[in-house]
């Protein structure tokens, strides 16, 4: 049985997954993928980009950075806090306690602005003297 150039295309695409993805995400529509399948063949470099091959290599990258960026936070924790200056330390607490003073000032202050209100006389009429006709 003598394969058609469909089946060989339909072949072609299934070792090419990324070309699928590409065709969903309406990058290129199949009529174009499919003629410059014909034109160029299956074998030209322009497609290795597609292959499954090259999805298993950046699945690996992508995997083995992930297994090094894990085994590396512990190092770069130990290192981070190998290189802390006290003084630079003790400085920033400082500056941080500085900070929280001034914000408790601050809401102290407002708080006292909003009893103020209340604490006006009752009777504010009898200040001003009433005038009888």
């Amino acid at each position: 049985m003598v394969k058609t150039d469909i089946e060989s295309f339909k072949e072609f695409v299934q070792k090419h997954p990324e070309l699928i993805k590409e065709v969903k995400k309406n990058k290129r529509p199949w009529k174009e993928v499919y003629q410059d399948w014909i034109v160029l063949g299956e074998e030209h470099e322009s497609w290795n980009q597609y292959s499954k091959e090259k999805k298993k290599q950046q699945d690996k990258r992508s995997s083995s950075a992930q297994n090094t960026k894990s085994e590396l936070t512990i190092g770069d924790i130990i290192a981070g806090l190998s290189k802390l200056q006290i003084n630079d330390v003790q400085k920033y607490l400082s500056q941080f306690g500085s900070l929280m003073d001034a914000v408790q000032e601050l809401l102290q202050q407002f708080n006292n602005q909003s009893d103020r209100p209340s604490q006006l006389p009752e009777n504010k009429m009898n200040d001003y003297p009433s005038y009888k006709d």
